[in-house]
């Protein structure tokens, strides 16, 4: 039988690791994967199950996701549809003849460029698990698409025509913070 003090010697340099290098403990807690069943809580927790399930739960990259990776996932989707309203947004101030219609289509234009800092920048935190700087990060590139939404309800009101775009990124948002929330401890 071995004795208490080779059980000692054996587990508290390993205590010790814990406690000086928590983000290396971070690790190990993290690195199970998403299964089904994590993302539908993650569906069920958001405004929009519905569309998470469109997007999120079926994309092919989850079945191999951690949650680290999920995290990088969700800010990717986000990317990806703020990258395609961009486009869509430079292909709309083509076809707008209207002067208030265009300054608007500047300022989102400007707007969604500085949401994709952002959110490339929140990738980077991920890669680097600085999860707070995440939520920060998530939190100034939604507002910014956030002010190009609120920018059509000043005078003279009128309906965005990337609203739904919008909507969407918000939507993707609020996943990435759901996945972030569930990785910091509490």
């Amino acid at each position: 039988m071995a004795s208490p003090l080779c059980f000692i010697s054996l587990i508290l340099p390993l205590a010790v690791i814990c406690a000086c290098c928590p983000s290396h403990t971070a690790a190990f807690r993290f690195e199970t994967k998403a299964d089904a069943a994590l993302v539908q809580s993650i569906c069920k927790e958001s405004m929009d199950p519905d569309f998470c399930n469109r997007t999120l739960a079926v994309d092919p990259r989850v079945a191999a996701a951690s949650m680290d990776g999920l995290a990088m996932l969700s800010i990717s989707l986000t990317i990806d549809q703020l990258q395609t309203t961009s486009d869509n947004i430079a292909s709309i101030l083509g076809q707008t003849s209207d002067p208030v219609g265009r300054k608007r289509l500047g300022v989102c234009q400007t707007d969604y460029k500085d949401a994709l800092g952002q959110f490339r920048r929140a990738s980077s935190s991920t890669d680097a698990r600085a999860y707070w700087d995440v939520i920060d990060r998530v939190r100034d590139g939604t507002n910014k698409v956030i002010d190009c939404e609120n920018i059509y309800k000043r005078d003279p009101i009128s309906v965005s025509p990337i609203t739904a775009d919008n909507h969407n990124v918000i939507k993707l948002s609020e996943l990435t913070l759901i996945i972030v929330d569930k990785i910091l401890p509490h």
